[in-house]
């Protein structure tokens, strides 16, 4: 395959990502859907938990399925879902429609999209996976960027039902050149060199890798879901401040892919997720001294745990990667993948349930540093 087409695949890799990163945006809309359906925050939480948990579910299906022959109809299939999604999250009248729309369909569609690049990144960058990985994903995590400004600029002056409406259609005129940018040879699955073929020596077992990135996604998860609402409900900051912050945690978050992919190709995977670790136990300190008082120090440590989600959803293709060989990839990243959709069910319920029964965030970082710290001393205990 030639490196133009090499390219050009990147490229289609990361405007699909940018846009069904848009999954991310959740924050920004939960107010409104609190307001709109009268729920709880354990309640209004219920939709972005589902629409991660189906995410997950569609990934390990897909990553088992996955066929290069099948590429055009897999994303297809995802970009009608995702459309669909939106658009009965517009015409809902009952949280239930709208958890199905924005939970179950758009939770599937996004994940039959997003597992297609990252493993065409592993067939055509086998030597530098990790990086090229953490560069596609740059665009789901810069997503926020431009979606959240987006999302309350139309919120704010059509309502949130007219720009779920928008989204549907944008999904629909935006993702179908960059479908058809997205085919690879029938026969690049055939090129796996002997060594990929050959079970790779790799220390940590597949069940701790499952506990770090569940672990990883719970915390993420829940403090994305939480941004907007914390800064603005919580710690009364104004909305367009908010806004502005959450491009910097897209940003964030964005950076750590490539950042935290070039890491595991350089340093393994010890290194990289004790940095990781690290700084959660720093975000859920400043955190903890700040309570909402100072925006930048707010700003900060909700950047290292937008930033630290990213880190993990690159670690842990690369891990994958380094585990087993290409042709058991798919799969295998699949089966793993399901730990982003346990974490976020156990994310958005914990985290609701500590901010419903205490009211503040105080309790909310003492779990999350209390539970880095012993992730650290438990690898820092390993073998690996």
């Amino acid at each position: 395959m030639g490196k133009t087409r090499r390219i050009i695949y990147v490229i289609s890799s990361v405007m699909m990502m940018l846009m069904i990163g848009a999954v991310y945006t959740y924050s920004v809309f939960r107010p409104h859907i609190e307001i709109l359906f009268s729920l709880s925050t354990t309640l209004s939480g219920i939709p972005y938990m589902t629409s991660l948990f189906f995410y997950a579910i569609s990934m390990m299906i897909t990553g088992r399925l996955f066929k290069v022959r099948r590429i055009t109809f897999i994303l297809s299939s995802g970009l009608v879902l995702i459309a669909s999604g939106w658009m009965i999250s517009a015409v809902s009248s009952s949280f239930t429609l709208f958890t199905m729309g924005y939970g179950v369909l758009i939770g599937i569609g996004v994940g039959m999209v997003y597992g297609v690049p990252v493993k065409a990144m592993q067939i055509l960058y086998p030597k530098k996976s990790g990086f090229f990985t953490g560069i596609i994903l740059l665009g789901f995590g810069l997503s926020t960027l431009i979606i959240a400004p987006v999302s309350a600029y139309f919120i704010e002056r059509l309502g949130i039902s007219q720009t779920f409406l928008y989204f549907g259609l944008a999904y629909l005129i935006v993702l179908v050149p960059f479908i058809l940018g997205m085919k690879l040879p029938q026969d690049i699955e055939l090129n796996v060199s002997q060594d990929d073929t050959e079970k790779k020596e790799f220390p940590i077992s597949l069940k701790r890798i499952y506990m770090y990135f569940v672990t990883a996604t719970t915390i993420g998860l829940m403090m994305i879901g939480l941004s907007y609402t914390i800064g603005v409900k919580t710690y009364g900051f104004s909305v367009w401040h908010v806004a502005f912050s959450m491009s910097l945690f897209a940003l964030m978050n964005g950076i750590a892919r490539p950042l935290f992919g070039f890491f595991m190709d350089k340093k393994g995977f010890k290194w990289t997720a004790l940095l990781s670790m690290s700084l959660w136990v720093i975000a859920s300190v400043i955190s903890i001294i700040n309570q909402g008082t100072h925006l930048a120090l707010f700003m900060v440590s909700y950047s290292l745990y937008w930033f630290n989600l990213g880190a993990w959803l690159s670690i842990i293709p690369a891990t994958i990667k380094l585990k087993y060989p290409k042709e058991e990839y798919s799969k295998r990243y699949g089966d793993v993948f399901t730990g982003y959709g346990f974490g976020a069910i156990i994310g958005t319920l914990l985290s609701g349930f500590i901010m419903d029964l205490f009211g503040e965030t105080f309790y909310l970082y003492l779990f999350i540093g209390v539970l880095a710290i012993f992730l650290i001393v438990e690898l820092l205990r390993s073998k690996a």
